[in-house]
């Protein structure tokens, strides 16, 4: 009896076997999942971005390529939502879902999980800026500001979801660097400027950021 226990708690999960990587056609693996087994999901699918791509993987430098080239937009849509109608399928009542893209189809992308999920049960988007290496940056002769943020598209299947925020405590010398002011309650805070870069200081408003 002991035995069984133990073996039974040796899975993490008792609907699906956490400890398996399913290798393979994502919409074919999922088909297999049952309703309602995933607590989590992120994707970080083709970008629609109508460009190959070619890495070198692990320690043997197998060579791994993949086209994201679609016949157009709505033909990358159609290739994603029966993927994205399965994810809502198997993430439970409490679980939510994370969708990574960029500008090529971000707005359609939403448009079609808003039809999936529902309207009210997209949450936010998180806008993820990445270094400005790519061409197009804003300056003279440009006529492109510069594509260097991504977004991840948050929703949920319901509104009894589990969001777990990370924190991390400061170190003393960050603190004593950037968070000088103290509170009388002995909370510790920072002035920020309201206002963008090369602005004048004169009438200047600032935001007080708690570090403590």
């Amino acid at each position: 009896m002991l035995g069984a226990m133990a073996k039974a708690a040796s899975k993490p999960s008792a609907v699906i076997d956490t400890r398996v990587i399913y290798c393979g056609d994502n919409l074919e693996q999922l088909r297999k999942l049952p309703n309602a087994c995933v607590d989590l999901i992120y994707i970080d699918p083709p970008f629609n971005s109508n460009r190959n791509y070619e890495v070198f993987w692990g320690e043997t430098k197998a060579k791994r390529a993949f086209a994201d080239r679609h016949a157009s937009t709505q033909a990358y849509i159609e290739f994603m939502r029966p993927r994205c109608v399965e994810l809502h399928r198997v993430l439970k009542k409490t679980g939510s879902f994370y969708y990574h893209c960029d500008w090529h189809a971000s707005h359609y992308v939403k448009v079609m999980l808003d039809q999936i999920f529902g309207e009210n049960f997209f949450r936010n988007e998180i806008i993820w800026k990445r270094a400005s290496t790519v061409k197009g940056n804003f300056g003279q002769g440009s006529k492109l500001w510069s594509p260097n943020t991504d977004s991840i598209l948050f929703y949920s299947k319901t509104d009894d979801y589990v969001l777990n925020p990370q924190f991390k405590e400061y170190s003393d010398d960050y603190l004593t660097k950037f968070y000088k002011h103290t509170e009388s309650d002995g909370r510790r805070y920072r002035l920020i400027s309201m206002i963008g870069p090369g602005g004048g200081a004169k009438g200047q408003s600032f935001l007080r950021m708690h570090g403590s």
